[in-house]
């Protein structure tokens, strides 16, 4: 890595240190983080292969810098359908199957603190701008792990999560959720890809009856949320509207927190 890079690398990763987490119990992931962005975003691409899977062709990428190979995945789908369109049994007004929102996923988990959205960024590969995310390498998917009947060795601690990646679907309003796109990586976290087909303009949440359990940090972040730290974070890459929509769906998941309580007590409902 030649100087300048090291320099702005280090620059980088200083300012970043200097922001106070948003949320109380963030978790570190080694898939995110400001060197990961950087190795993202200023790689050498050595090789480029198609995974063969997936409705939005997305392409396996070898990066290098200064010695280092890791690997990514580069999607460069970007559709929208103006009015309503019929997506699954369900009518959608703003149809949109984007790279735009993989990017505003990931910055959305570092907002929250999850630490389960892999690092993504905005790149130029072969003359085609798309999001760039690091490979992570998993275990298993979800649905292996229920087919192979495999428990996880902490039990509390994984429903505590499929809690927390439940109320990130949901704020998201993530459309394409299933077994094979929830990672399990090799130190038992749960990693979330493929999140395209999100950021609806409804404000009403998709599947309400998911959200049981909730964050009591995370539940404070969410209340903290405002229109203009998440335009600032990903106002490049939403609309307003869509920015509207996850505020208004913000809204529902704390009303569904405070009726969860009442009706099966906060110990049951409430975790750290």
């Amino acid at each position: 890595m030649n100087c300048l890079l090291r320099s702005i690398l280090a620059t980088v990763v200083l300012l970043v240190g200097l922001v106070p987490p948003l949320y109380a119990r963030e978790r570190q992931s080694p898939y995110q983080g400001a060197e990961i962005e950087f190795f993202l975003k200023y790689a050498e691409v050595v090789e480029i292969k198609e995974l063969g899977r997936g409705i939005t062709n997305p392409k396996k990428v070898t990066l290098e810098l200064d010695g280092v190979r890791r690997h990514a995945v580069f999607k460069d789908i970007d559709q929208f359908k103006p009015g309503v369109s019929a997506v699954g049994q369900r009518w959608e007004f703003g149809f949109q199957d984007s790279y735009q929102t993989e990017i505003a996923a990931y910055e959305i988990d570092k907002m929250l603190g999850l630490g389960m959205v892999p690092a993504t960024v905005e790149r130029v590969i072969d003359n085609k701008r798309g999001s760039l995310q690091v490979w992570v390498d998993v275990l298993m998917s979800e649905a292996e792990r229920l087919e192979d009947k495999v428990l996880p060795p902490d039990l509390l601690e994984w429903s505590r999560m499929t809690s927390d990646y439940a109320l990130f679907d949901s704020l998201i309003d993530n459309a394409d959720r299933h077994r094979n796109n929830l990672l399990v990586t090799e130190e038992w976290k749960i990693a979330l890809i493929d999140h395209s087909r999100s950021f609806r303009w409804s404000g009403e949440l998709r599947d309400p009856v998911k959200l049981m359990r909730f964050s009591t940090s995370l539940l404070e972040v969410l209340a903290k949320l405002d229109a203009d730290r998440v335009s600032e974070r990903v106002g490049k890459y939403l609309s307003p509207y869509q920015i509207r929509g996850l505020l208004k769906r913000r809204d529902r998941i704390l009303e569904r927190s405070r009726e969860q309580v009442l009706v099966r007590g906060e110990s049951v409902v409430m975790y750290p």
